[in-house]
């Protein structure tokens, strides 16, 4: 729920003192950075797949539909400004690495005057509008009510929570990653106890709503509080906003605000068309098949949150003739170990579909067979759309936007093609077709961006195929040869007995992960520090016991 909002988050606040570090090695910066996010994503992926049976069990899947639906208005809502955002996090990273501050005030300063009255307007709009923006999200007219309600309320602390993200993207430019996600995790956490009590006690999607506004306003507020505290050199106000920020916003911006409009159609062209053309109810099948996907995907985005304002920092702070292979050594590694984050949660997805939904939705929710092929085509898809990241990201901190263009023009020709071919094969528009179309067009697309990501960067296509995509193999081998005992046990058991044995299996799968990479694809560092593995364990229960002592 929200998660649509969810987006890279940063923070720490001094400057690097070698202009290579992030190139050489991993600074304690960035493991900082990426360990509490990982943290606290993992966090947010457990409450994101443990709410929306708690809630279809409760308000049916038309409601469960409207809701997703929702979030399709606000993520198009949220487009309007999209790309100042990024503008705040790269040109902070940049300012703050040569610590012109003056010109980091000034370009926040005309970030907040252009944002503020466009989202006062935009809620406006919505607000006068409403009937029209009923029949835009086909709203059934037993959820007239509750549904405007819900709409008018996340649409107006979201516009809100968008202005607002100066304090956020300048902890992220900053690379404060560590309190952004602390502040972000009591807002989720909040947000999930709330979700409980108010539609357990019967209050459907306004409590949905509800919930969602008390989850933002603790999260902006302690982002707020913290910027004003960490960052003294901070200043904000009309009076310091400059024609020159203003062209540096649209330049830069510009290019953004275009491409997030094309992700966005596509991240969301699933449950579009499912709503267009099938009906609503479709649209939360949609959303209900993608939620597992999209939820252990935040874990490897811990990765990407840091990369944009590294990438960034590393450009401003590098030589000219070492520059282009320090970023090339930078990608290579973190496309490395995100896709095998990725590789790990997704090939248990795909190989143990009956498995995981059948712990997930127990016995007595009916699980249509639509929903078990959906979630196979997602998580095989998010793999490969996961594996764009890192490119991205580094090349968004270059401040490289267009090259972006490369998987969104690619998809939406894809796209072109796949989802009228769905239509032929099965005679008709059908909740599967469309999701393998979506699903084919992604996976099209990530080749292609990847292809020129390496191309832009100088990677060597040999080393990205040793270094990223065969190591991305193994874990879906291993998930392979554990899917036989994983289904044959869950199919036997109860549902909390089988989510234990699917637990289990699932640290197996991460041993056996470990093991077949150890003999075939680590380097004698990265075995160094597997084989430190278990003395960490043993540090770390030591300290927990003493401290329980």
């Amino acid at each position: 729920m929200g998660a649509q909002k969810d987006a890279a988050k940063s923070a720490t606040g001094q400057t690097e003192t070698e202009p290579n570090v992030v190139s050489r090695s991993d600074p304690p910066r960035l493991r900082k950075n990426v360990g509490t996010t990982i943290m606290a994503r993992a966090l947010y992926m457990i409450t994101r797949v443990g709410i929306p049976p708690f809630v279809l069990a409760r308000i049916g899947l038309e409601a469960y539909g409207l809701w997703t639906t929702i979030f399709l208005l606000v993520s198009y809502l949220g487009l309007s400004t999209l790309g100042i955002s990024n503008v705040y996090i790269k040109y902070v990273a940049e300012y703050h690495a040569r610590r012109e501050y003056d010109k980091a005030n000034t370009l926040l300063s005309t970030g907040l005057s252009i944002t503020v009255p466009l989202c006062s307007a935009l809620y406006l709009a919505i607000w006068l509008g409403w009937g029209g923006v009923a029949k835009m999200l086909h709203l059934p007219a037993s959820h007239a009510a509750d549904g405007k309600e819900a709409v008018l309320i996340v649409v107006g602390i979201f516009l809100a929570s968008i202005s607002l993200n100066v304090f956020s993207d300048t902890l992220n430019g900053m690379q404060e990653i560590a309190a952004n996600q602390y502040f972000w995790t009591a807002g989720f956490l909040a947000e999930f106890v709330l979700i409980v009590v108010l539609v357990g006690s019967g209050r459907g999607i306004r409590g949905l709503a509800e919930a969602y506004l008390a989850r933002t306003v603790i999260e902006d507020g302690l982002k707020m509080w913290w910027a004003w505290r960490k960052l003294p050199w901070l200043r904000l106000s009309p009076r310091l906003a400059r024609r020159s920020a203003l062209k540096t916003v649209i330049h830069f911006g510009g290019l953004v605000q275009f491409q997030s409009l094309l992700t966005t159609m596509i991240n969301s062209i699933e449950r579009m068309l499912a709503l267009l053309l099938v009906n609503v109810s479709a649209a939360g099948l949609m959303d209900f098949a993608k939620k597992w996907p999209q939820s252990f995907s935040s874990i490897p985005m811990a990765f990407f949150a840091a990369f944009l304002p590294a990438a960034s920092h590393l450009e401003a702070s590098s030589e000219a003739d070492s520059k282009q292979k320090n970023l090339g050594e930078f990608y290579l590694r973190g496309a490395r170990y995100s896709n095998l984050c990725t590789a790990y949660f997704c090939s248990m997805m795909a190989m143990w579909t009956y498995p995981i939904l059948h712990v997930w939705l127990g016995a007595k929710m009916p699980m249509p067979d639509v929903l078990t092929k959906l979630f196979f085509v997602f998580s095989v898809s998010m793999q490969f759309h996961m594996l764009t990241g890192p490119g991205t990201s580094i090349l968004r901190g270059m401040g490289m936007v267009w090259e972006e263009f490369y998987y969104s023009i690619p998809n939406l020709i894809f796209l072109a093609v796949t989802v009228p071919l769905s239509y032929l094969y099965f005679h008709s528009w059908t909740t599967l077709g469309i999701g393998v179309a979506v699903a084919a067009a992604t996976v099209c697309s990530s080749c292609v961006l990847m292809a020129r990501v390496i191309f832009v960067l100088r990677v060597k296509a040999g080393d990205y195929w040793k270094q990223v995509l065969l190591p991305g193999c193994v874990p879906y081998l291993s998930a392979a040869l554990l899917a036989g005992p994983v289904w044959w046990a869950t199919g036997r058991l109860g549902r909390w007995t089988g989510a234990g044995v699917v637990l289990a299996t699932g640290l197996a799968h991460g041993a056996m992960i470990l093991a077949l990479l150890y003999g075939s694809a680590l380097n004698a560092r990265e075995k160094q520090q597997v084989l430190g593995i278990p003395r960490l364990a043993s540090r770390w229960l030591q300290s927990t016991r003493a401290t329980a002592d």
